[in-house]
């Protein structure tokens, strides 16, 4: 006899890897809670703007992310060492220097960049030799983690161990406590709404002055999303980027041909551009006939830049889609070079364009920060020749990361405002002429104060020149002029946002009559 066909069993359900988590820890947590308040102290209330109070709270962050990875025997890497260095650098920046608004956002979006990389390569090396992809990679991860970072510093708190014990007192008056509330809410409520004397009575004792509440609550929510957001990178993740490492796959990998093409036809582009320029590099100071400035210099000079900022775009990625063995060779290197020579007239081109802009007009805020993008630009390209002459861009992208913040802290420490404010007003008052401008550059003293706090100085150094004799409520006058810098720079600030240029302004206008 058969047995009878036992039913078989079930297939067993594929055992998938677990996803690795961070050892749950409670300093993290705790960190950032400390972050959070001394963030909300150092900016609540009405009067307290950017100042000293950036350089006190970065210098915090990075005390105690350097203290808990030597309490854990962990060191630093030297690239994040370097990274939050600048940092703290571009955060002495806001109480020293009251830049005009374009560069102070600049300054600002720098310093979240440098928090951001560096918490994220605190505790893992590989910064140096990261590519644009992994660094790009990292500054969206660190986006995420300012959504992410405070709920999962929260999942990873040991919570377990704040549990009294079993059948303890606290227990059971925690408990207790917990039931009473709904209890009191709905009976109460229900009462209240049963008798008016009662309903008044509550209504009396829940009647809390809760005007500033919700911007409280707002601007903690905000500190915690930033804190949590560079505490759980810079002490619990477990890599930098969720980003794959290396170039990023799936790319189609080119030969010279393909790559090659599009390469020199752009060099040949940039010849053929270089040859309708020469007639204007050969003529002096002059515009081409036909040209306004508007036309041939400001516009021309950003459309220039953009040309150059494309152009390492493209070199960067044709790089990334050709074959390892295309780009040692010889004929790859030198199509890069086809293209980048000719760049560099084009870039030369540009600044003998700023240049005419700057002898016509003087300085601005947009010039001055043209210039510092035009240096940067020259500095990267020309960091991006060597790395395509050797064959590989593998030490690029931290380098060229370096060279820009340096290259916007030594505009900052230029001082822009002072600048352009002692530039202008020497053009006016010595009735500068040239080749390019007929007749004396005219200044408006409220262009000037636009600048901010820096440009004080030379406006009081210069206040009769600058102003007319004209009635009390003359836009133009001395008094009106005098009576706006009192109200401006006159009463003291918050000593949280403590400023060097505001500071300096302070002492000036108090001194004038």
């Amino acid at each position: 006899m058969t047995a009878p066909d036992e039913p078989t069993p079930p297939a067993p359900l594929p055992d998938f890897p677990a996803i690795p988590r961070p050892a749950k820890a409670a300093l993290p947590l705790l960190a950032a809670a400390g972050l959070t308040l001394a963030a909300h102290l150092l900016s609540a209330g009405r009067g307290p703007g950017l100042g000293v109070n950036v350089v006190v709270w970065v210098a915090l962050f990075i005390g105690v992310c350097l203290w808990m990875l030597r309490h854990r025997g962990q060191r630093p890497t030297r690239e994040a060492v370097i990274l939050l260095g600048l940092a703290l650098a571009l955060a002495a920046t806001f109480a020293l220097r009251r830049v005009p608004t374009n560069l102070a956002l600049l300054n600002g979006t720098a310093l979240l960049l440098c928090l951001t990389l560096g918490a994220a390569y605190l505790r893992h090396p590989g910064l140096s030799v990261a590519g644009v992809w992994a660094q790009a990679g990292t500054v969206f991860t660190g986006g995420l983690r300012f959504v992410y970072g405070p709920l999962a510093l929260l999942e990873r708190f040991p919570w377990a161990r704040l549990r009294p014990a079993k059948g303890s007192e606290m227990g059971r008056w925690g408990v207790g406590l917990a039931l009473t509330l709904p209890v009191l809410l709905i009976f109460g409520g229900l009462l209240a709404g049963a008798d008016g004397a009662f309903g008044s009575l509550v209504g009396r004792l829940l009647n809390w002055d809760l005007g500033g509440l919700g911007e409280t609550l707002f601007r903690l929510a905000f500190w915690a999303a930033l804190a949590g957001g560079l505490v759980y990178p810079a002490l619990m993740a477990l890599r930098p980027t969720v980003f794959p490492a290396g170039e990023p796959s799936g790319l189609p990998r080119l030969g010279l041909i393909e790559v090659g093409l599009p390469l020199g036809a752009l060099g040949a582009l940039f010849v053929v551009f270089l040859g309708t320029q020469l007639p204007y590099f050969l003529s002096g100071p002059s515009l081409p006939d036909g040209f306004t400035y508007a036309d041939y210099v400001r516009r021309g000079f950003g459309e220039l830049m953009t040309v150059a900022l494309l152009t390492l775009v493209l070199l960067l990625t044709a790089h990334a889609v050709t074959r390892g063995e295309v780009r040692v060779g010889l004929t790859y290197r030198l199509l890069n070079l086809a293209v980048l020579a000719p760049l560099a007239l084009v870039i030369l081109s540009a600044a003998n364009r700023w240049r005419l802009y700057t002898l016509a007009y003087g300085l601005s805020e947009i010039r001055v920060m043209g210039a510092a993008f035009l240096v940067w630009v020259v500095l990267a390209l020309g960091w991006l020749a060597l790395g395509l002459w050797r064959g590989s861009l593998r030490h690029f992208a931290y380098p060229a990361l370096l060279l820009g913040l340096g290259t916007l802290l030594v505009t900052t420490a230029l001082n822009p405002a002072a600048l352009i404010a002692r530039v202008n007003i020497h053009r006016a008052v010595t009735g500068l002429t040239n080749d390019l401008r007929r007749t004396p550059q005219n200044v408006d003293v409220w262009e000037l104060l636009d600048l901010g706090a820096d440009a004080v100085p030379a406006v009081v150094a210069n206040l009769d020149t600058l102003t007319q004799e004209c009635g009390p409520n003359c836009a133009q006058g001395r008094a009106f002029i005098v009576r706006h810098l009192q109200d401006e720079y006159g009463l003291p600030t918050d000593p949280r946002s403590w400023n060097a240029g505001e500071a300096r302004a302070r002492r000036l206008v108090l001194g004038l009559e």
